[in-house]
């Protein structure tokens, strides 16, 4: 009897220790400077979707794809855009780097892969991460330079 109460003691610690960092508060990117307007709702929508689970096919909203945020969030603004990635990919007007804005579209090819997002500011997007779900990451992340295709704007 004496062996099983330390082997309880070692089950329950090790339940523990795998138990708590899946409780931890997911990291949630919070941004002050979103701007009114059309630009800001789109924005704010996404943000609003962080932390929400990646699946393929998906448009909102309790899960979402890549082309499926983007879709949401710009439908709830009252903007119409299309369904798949490689279409809003072609969807509005190319922008420059220089001239990107909040709520411009963000693109990637990944492999073979569309991937789109939504800019936040110069450097930051909002997407739906296959491996995070919706997630905030970065363009000066070498990852995300690397696959980087282009911007485009929807809004004029």
């Amino acid at each position: 009897m004496n062996l099983s109460l330390p082997r309880f003691f070692l089950l329950a610690g090790l339940f523990l220790l795998f138990l708590l960092p899946s409780c931890a508060p997911k990291k949630i990117a919070i941004y002050d400077t979103i701007p009114r307007g059309l630009r800001g709702d789109v924005v704010q929508t996404a943000l609003a979707q962080q932390g929400k689970k990646y699946r393929l096919g998906n448009k909102g909203p309790d899960y979402f794809d890549c082309s499926g945020l983007v879709y949401y969030s710009y439908r709830q603004a009252g903007v119409s855009v299309p369904l798949t990635a490689e279409a809003q990919g072609r969807y509005g007007a190319e922008v420059p780097r220089g001239n990107v804005q909040p709520g411009d579209l963000v693109l990637f090819k990944i492999k073979s892969d569309d991937h789109i997002g939504i800019m936040v500011n110069y450097s930051d997007f909002v997407h739906a991460s296959k491996s995070r779900g919706v997630a905030v990451d970065s363009l000066n992340l070498p990852y995300w330079r690397r696959y980087l295709t282009g911007f485009r704007s929807v809004l004029y």
